[in-house]
């Protein structure tokens, strides 16, 4: 973790009296910090969790059971879950029409955030067809990406590479969005719309 509010992060645990403990917090130094502890937890009801109180930058929290050396930033938390508080931001990045001659393939960059404003560019009435064709682009399976439309007019068509809710295409409107989840190959899911 990194943050330059002293005390801004700590990790916490019930231990194995039922107890709640916690880590040394972050120092607060604008650098980046290892937060974690090791304790024996209560195996009737564990509970362990971050508790952020300030602004923190965090690089992959992971929890690690067991006698195995954390590294950080190894991997990412894990499918049994956490529970974080406070506000987390997203990234978010411009993304703009693709070249002439490949109009429907759009590349939304990896490793930029979640959230993705479309710049059409003063031409609105483009079609969205394919996201992030080629291997070197895609994002992981379960990946949520959110499509931010300020203008009205772009269309993203429900096809094999993108299945929309009810096969309905979805039309922009001005500052309308949709959120699609990463199938781990080339192929989205539509989660939500706001249009």
């Amino acid at each position: 973790a990194r943050s330059s509010v002293p005390g801004s992060i700590s990790a916490a645990m019930r231990y194995e009296s039922g107890n709640i403990i916690a880590s040394a917090s972050h120092s607060g130094s604008g650098d980046w910090e290892f937060i974690g502890m090791s304790a024996l937890y209560d195996k009737s009801a564990p509970y362990f969790y971050f508790s952020i109180t300030g602004d923190v930058q965090l690089t992959a929290p992971t929890f690690i059971y067991g006698k195995s050396p954390a590294i950080p930033g190894a991997s990412l938390m894990s499918s049994s879950g956490a529970r974080m508080s406070g506000t987390l931001t997203m990234g978010v990045t411009t993304v703009y029409p693709p070249p002439d001659a490949t109009p429907y393939y759009w590349v939304i960059p990896k490793n930029s955030g979640n959230i993705f404003l479309i710049d059409a560019q003063g031409n609105p009435s483009r079609s969205i067809i394919r996201l992030n064709h080629r291997t070197a682009d895609r994002f992981a399976r379960g990946t949520l990406a959110t499509l931010m439309f300020e203008e009205g007019g772009t269309r993203v068509k429900h096809n094999a590479y993108i299945k929309l809710k009810n096969n309905a295409d979805f039309v922009s409107g001005p500052n309308t969005s949709i959120t699609l989840m990463a199938g781990g190959s080339a192929s989205w899911v539509e989660v939500s719309r706001n249009e």
